[in-house]
């Protein structure tokens, strides 16, 4: 296999919903969101929609369409404080991993989540809880993103960023600063702790 040719295209997927709530560890009594979409979640979003062992997503950006605005509810699991008509714009890629078979290249990978997110229901995954469903839809990345208004500049401190290889109970955090809109995520490794 070619490692050298082992990135796919960037992909851009809109994400929404009525209510999210990506709960925070610190809060035991209670769901407490992050004011924004963690790294994890997202993930999970675009692995529900292709995952296999050959490729590994990684997210680059995540775009603000509206500012986080939270709200108070009850909900059958307890009190939650949770972000209301939350919008965002992931952009990511894929690479192929150490794990790659005969039949796995760039181009299947990238052509059998093309179809997948496609032919996905118009309501897929959740975000954060299942109380919670996510819409999702996949755009080109030149289409130019539609914000609500303006998203001011905001640090939004520690985000989860990944797991912990060896041990995926543990996570990895970096700082999250919102500049124009936009959170650019770091690469592996690059500004986070564990």
């Amino acid at each position: 296999m070619d490692l050298l040719n082992s990135s796919s295209r960037q992909f851009r997927l809109l994400v929404s919903g009525a209510l999210a709530c990506f709960p925070r560890p610190e809060f035991s009594d209670s769901f407490v969101t992050y004011d924004i979409i963690t790294p994890i979640a997202a993930l999970g979003l675009i692995e529900g929609i292709h995952w296999k062992p050959a490729i590994r997503w990684r997210i680059h950006t995540i775009h603000l369409l509206a500012p986080p605005q939270m709200t108070d509810l009850q909900v059958p699991r307890g009190a939650v404080r949770a972000i209301a008509e939350p919008r965002w714009a992931l952009d990511f890629n894929f690479e192929l991993t150490s794990r790659t078979g005969p039949r796995d290249s760039v181009e299947a990978h990238e052509a059998m989540f093309i179809r997948k997110a496609r032919r996905m229901p118009s309501r897929q995954g959740f975000l954060g809880l299942s109380d919670f469903p996510a819409a999702m839809r996949l755009v080109p990345t030149v289409v130019p993103l539609i914000r609500t208004v303006a998203v001011p500049d905001v640090d939004f401190g520690w985000l989860p960023f990944e797991r912990v290889p060896q041990d995926t109970r543990r996570f990895r955090y970096f700082r999250a600063r919102s500049r124009a809109g936009e959170v650019v995520l770091p690469t592996a490794g690059e500004n986070v702790f564990s």
